[in-house]
């Protein structure tokens, strides 16, 4: 039994070694561009328009069909805004701060994709229920996050969100893992790098907010 999960697992992994291949390799490309735009010294004039701009990609991305070269392209801007958005931590007093930020999302993100593997290895697939109730939690963050800010409470209530943000995305990290794992995607491996991205950038904020 466990010889024919280990040979299907092999089979699974050499099937989709190309794509995988490209996957982390453009997410690699995307988390260097908003590194460097980070580390640029661009100011973050006007968070909200980036905002705004950012849920405008991921909706564009999401639900227009369009040529990879230009996902690709979209992809770009969108990290160049995060990498804006990240500016404000381009100080010497945030070095510290920020260099255990990485160093613990990077840890995270390897023990999340480690069990997200396991999952695939055992043929476990984590279906679109349990998508739905990582997006219903996610949804119930958002609100409270802005709840906090509205009542000014954030401040005071930072490690708590920030907790859970974590919890939340380390189990995002786990799904997206077992559904590139397990997916179809029809060679499209931006969007599968996007998943990935977006869950190191949110766990990046987190650990950042949770530290400070």
């Amino acid at each position: 039994m466990e010889a024919s999960k280990t040979m299907n697992f092999i089979k699974l992994i050499s099937k989709k070694r190309v794509f995988l291949l490209q996957v982390f390799a453009n997410l690699i490309t995307q988390l260097g561009i908003t590194y460097g735009v980070s580390k640029s010294g661009v100011n973050n004039n006007n968070t909200w328009t980036l905002f705004v701009f950012q849920i405008c990609i991921i909706l564009i991305l999401a639900f227009v069909r369009m040529p990879p070269i230009v996902k690709f392209v979209l992809f770009c801007a969108f990290s160049i805004s995060f990498g804006i958005q990240l500016s404000v931590f381009n100080k010497t007093s945030y070095e510290d701060l920020v260099n255990f930020a990485i160093v613990g999302t990077i840890c995270i993100f390897i023990a999340m994709a480690a069990i997200g593997t396991l999952l695939s290895f055992f043929e476990i697939n984590l279906g679109y229920t349990f998508a739905s109730v990582l997006l219903y939690l996610l949804l119930i963050l958002i609100i409270v996050q802005l709840v906090a800010i509205y009542t000014k409470k954030y401040d005071a209530h930072i490690r708590a969100i920030s907790g859970a943000g974590l919890f939340l995305f380390s189990l995002f990290m786990i799904y997206d893992t077992n559904h590139i794992l397990q997916r179809n995607y029809s060679g499209d491996f931006i969007t599968a790098s996007m998943d990935y991205y977006l869950d190191i950038i949110n766990t990046f904020y987190n650990v950042l907010n949770f530290k400070n």
